[in-house]
Formats: structure tokens, sequence, C-alpha cells
């Protein structure tokens, strides 16, 4: 007779392969699944009636920012409850290493996006990883290391070209990341340090990640009206740095609305890539609003030399003068450039660091400047003084038909594109995009359940075992013997996210187990204390 030290019984396995459910228990012997079909024989020290229930793989979030939330708050609340066992951080050329000490605070405002309340202790990219290690996080995380902090690295925060000694610098960088496990190198093409980069600095790290087949991430240059244009310049190019390169193309959308109904032409143009031999896929997510720094709208001049040239900078009436041309070209349209990106009545603030202006989260940018009687140009700027450059926002920016789009396709991975969160304690603050909370329970709600957008089967694929192919972390992401026992249980009829942007610290509901290395994680939102994820190390 079969024991194991875990067992499911009578569930409807969805076991990620994307081939169609079936009726059967899942037996697990310590963190590995031994069992799976017919175990009525079995028996088992810890058994969970899975009857009217859906069994599927633990979630992978292959475009993640919690590089820093899991130092400050281990739990990884936001993201376990939804049924995330492994994400991959350090997307879109944002990670807090490798940094010299005397770069902590300007590569803190270049990535205030991801930035918590952690003491930064390490300088290398093994110190970071070692130091989340200790930490001992709730669910599996790995790295990604961004281009932006290799830039710092290597030649500081100007925006220029690099020397071929700097060049130099910033590929052995790479090459000592790659060495310490993290499993590729992500880009952020319309971020500074990102947007300093000419193709030829990006095409030598490609090279790096080639020869190691690691995986190259790529927050494009621009979402918006030149899309396409950015996706063949980058693909192209990722073409020309070798054969081992797998490339992701980061949270595909048509952002703004003289972008909106590209995304069939993208769609097209990365399979085009991908049969001409590029192993290259995206990721996007479930909603038609994004997040990011505030000032990551702003044109790469304005942040020439780090955070600091930064803020001095927009307080310069002649720097406002130019930004306020530039936007009443593009108001007037003339241009289809926008220095903030989108109209200000689309850009909501979600996160301020000052006491003095928590008033302003939820409110939009319109808004704001109304109740300040000043023009809202000035009133982004002065907000981005008043907090040092630490000012997140969602930005109301897609089209509900272009998301639908990219969540069907078969290349696409779905994505958090989040940080963790918790409704209390240190990454509590602020008022998150509810992706953090919500994304997976309303693609299975929403866009299964709901509206058919897709099959339960491809969904499941596309939140487990294709992300496990991009991100190389093939031990897990299907429900079969020898793969990690990360697992969740739901009720398929019920499930659904709670979470919205007025009200974004909220659990989903459906979610009955979410297991992490054959230990219970989650029962019914209620979150075991012992916390059992790894770091994953490629």
């Amino acid at each position: 007779m079969a024991h194991f030290d875990l067992l499911i019984r009578g569930g409807t396995i969805v076991d990620g392969s994307g081939a169609p459910a079936r009726s059967g228990d899942v037996g697990v012997e310590g963190d590995v699944i031994t069992g799976v079909g017919d175990l009525s024989g079995a028996q088992a020290a810890n058994v969970l009636d899975a009857a009217g229930l859906t069994v599927m793989p633990g979630i992978i979030d292959c475009h993640a920012h919690s590089d820093l939330n899991l130092l400050a708050d281990p739990r990884g609340v936001s993201k376990l409850q939804q049924g995330v066992t492994t994400e991959l951080n350090g997307q879109c050329g944002m990670s807090p290493f490798p940094v010299h000490q005397a770069d902590r605070d300007q590569l803190s405002s270049i990535i205030s996006f991801i930035t918590a309340p952690v003491e930064w202790t390490w300088q290398t990219p093994a110190e970071y990883l070692d130091r989340l290690e200790s930490a001992r996080p709730a669910y599996s995380a790995a790295a990604m290391v961004g281009h932006s902090a290799l830039r710092a690295w290597a030649m500081g925060f100007d925006n220029r070209v690099p020397t071929a000694d700097e060049l130099e610098v910033m590929c052995d960088a790479l090459r000592e990341c790659f060495d310490a496990g993290c499993i590729g190198v992500s880009f952020g093409m319309a971020y500074a340090l990102g947007s300093f980069a000419g193709l030829a600095e990006v095409e030598a790290l490609c090279h790096v990640a080639a020869e190691r087949e690691r995986l190259v991430s790529i927050h494009l240059r621009d979402e918006g009206v030149e899309l396409l244009e950015a996706i063949r310049e980058f693909t192209e190019m990722a073409g020309r740095a070798g054969d081992g390169l797998r490339v992701q193309i980061d949270h595909l959308k048509c952002s703004g609305e003289r972008a909106w109904g590209q995304m069939d032409e993208a769609l097209a143009l990365i399979e085009r890539q991908r049969d001409a031999g590029l192993d290259l896929a995206f990721d996007s997510y479930p909603y038609t609003a994004g997040s990011r720094h505030l000032s990551g709208s702003l044109p790469g001049w304005v942040h020439a030399g780090g955070g600091a040239k930064m803020l001095e900078r927009i307080a310069q009436p002649e720097t406002r003068q130019r930004l306020r041309a530039d936007l009443k070209a593009w108001q007037e349209r003339r241009t289809d450039y926008n220095p903030f990106e989108l109209p200000f009545e689309q850009i909501v603030v979600t996160g301020v660091e000052t006491e003095a202006n928590q008033g302003l989260v939820g409110k939009n940018l319109e808004r704001i400047a109304s109740e300040r009687g000043n023009d809202p140009l000035d009133v982004a700027l002065d907000l981005l003084l008043e907090e040092e450059g630490h000012v997140n926002a969602v930005f109301f920016s897609m089209s509900e038909e272009d998301v639908k789009k990219a969540l069907a396709h078969p290349l696409g991975c779905v994505c958090t594109d989040g940080l963790a969160y918790a409704p209390e304690g240190p990454v509590s603050s602020g008022s998150p995009h509810p992706r953090s909370y919500g994304t997976y329970p309303r693609l299975l709600g929403k866009y299964v359940r709901e509206e058919g957008l897709l099959s339960l089967e491809e969904a499941v694929r596309k939140a487990t075992s294709w992300p496990a192919v991009r991100i190389g972390a093939e031990d897990r992401g299907l429900i079969a013997p020898g793969k990690r026992a990360d697992l969740v249980v739901f009720n398929a009829g019920r499930i659904i996210d709670t979470a919205t942007y007025a009200e974004p610290h909220q659990f989903p509901a459906g979610i009955e187990w979410v297991i992490v290395a054959g230990q219970v994680a989650v029962h019914a939102t209620r979150q075991a204390a012992e916390r059992h994820g790894e770091v994953l190390r490629a």
C-alpha cells in the first residue's frame, strides 16, 4: 500500500500541460510529487479532500518586482494568497544589485518603483541572493539582473555611450551575476538608465547572455505608437546575439489611445521572429492599467546624472518650459510623443513617502492639480520634488480588446508585473495596483469562467508550465511524478479577484489551499507561519 506525506484526493487535475482536465489524486513525498492518478488505496499523514475542487500546479509569476519587498516581508502575502509559488524578480532593467556602496541612494532613486523599507547591505549579486535566502521567503524566488544596475556599476548615471573599457566592465559584471545564479538580464529601454543605451551596448550584453544560454527580458523602448518598430529593432538585434538566447518581451501592451489596435500586428511580428529562429515569447497581465514610478514617464534627458540631478533639473523653469512645449505639441497632435505618456486624468497616484502627501493616494493628477489650484504639469513635478522622486502611480493606458488578444495568444505567459504586498506590516502602505493581489484569480474567474476567452487548461498552462520553460525552472509547473510539489487547489466555480483600484488590499475568493514544497502554506486565506520557499539559482 502506497504511503505519502500529503495526499490530495478526488480533485479535478489540470496538470499544466494544456491536456484535458481529469479526475484523480495527487500524492506527495517530501517536496516532490510522487503519485498522480487513482491513489484510492493509498494512505497519507495529511489528506486533503478536493472533491468538487480543481488542482493545478503552483503559479509561476515570470515577471515580478518583489526584489526588496520580500526582504521587508518574506511572507509574500499578496502573491501567495493568489497561488503564486515561484516568481522571477529583477525585471524592466531594475535590480538592486550590483551596486557600489556610494551609489545605493542614487540607484534606489532610479528604481524607486521597487523600493521598500530595507537597509541595503549588499554590493554583489551573490550577497543579495544570500540575503534573500536568509530571509526565508514563503515561496520560491529567482532574480534577473537589471541593466540599469550594470550600467551604474560600470559608468555611473551619465547619459552617454560607454567607453570600450566601461562596456567590458559591464559585461564582466553580468558574467559575475550569472555565476552567482541570476536567471538572466533585464532591460528597461523606456526608463533611465536603459534609455541611455544604444543597441551596440545592449547587443554586447546579449552576447554574454547567449554564451551562458540565459534569459533576456525587455521592457521595450516604446509601448505606444512605435510599438512595432520597438519590437522589430530589439528582436533583430537579439537575433544577431547568438543561438543560446531566450528573449521575453515584458508585459506586451498597446499603451495610449493612439496606439490601440496594434496588437494583431504585434503578435504577428512576434510569430514571424520566432519562426525565423529566435526563441521569443512574451508576458501580459489581465488589466487595462499598468503601474510604475511616476518619474519613469519623463524623457531620458531629465534623468541624466541620476536621481539627484533629475530632481535639480525638474525644479528649473527651463526644464518645465521644454516639457510644457512637448506636451502642447502632443495635445495639438503635432507629435505622438507625450513626455508624461498619458493625459493627467489617466495617471493615479498610488504611493508616496511623506505623511503630508498620503491624502493624495488614490487621486489622479488632474484632480490633485484642481485641489491645489495649479497646472497639472507643475503639480506632477512638484510632487516628485516633495517626495524626492519616490512617487508610484497607476496608468490607465490600454484597451480591453488589446488586453484580451495578448492574454489569449499561445506564446504569452500571464504575469503580475507586481510586487508582493500585505494588508498590514512593512509593505502595506499606499494603494498598489490590484494585480498584486488578483491577477491569476481574475484570469481564471473573469476570462475563463465568465467570458470564455480561453479554456481552463490553456489558462493554467500559461500561468505554470509555459513560464517554467521560459525562466528555465523545469522542475516545476506541471503535476507529474518527479516535479516539485507546489500546488493550488481552488473552486473553479467561485474563483475571482476582489482587489480593486480603490481597495487593492483584498484577497481573492475561491482558493482553498496553496501548497509550497509539499507543505500547506495557505488554507482558506489563513497563511501558515512556516515558510518553505527557496532561492532559485541558475
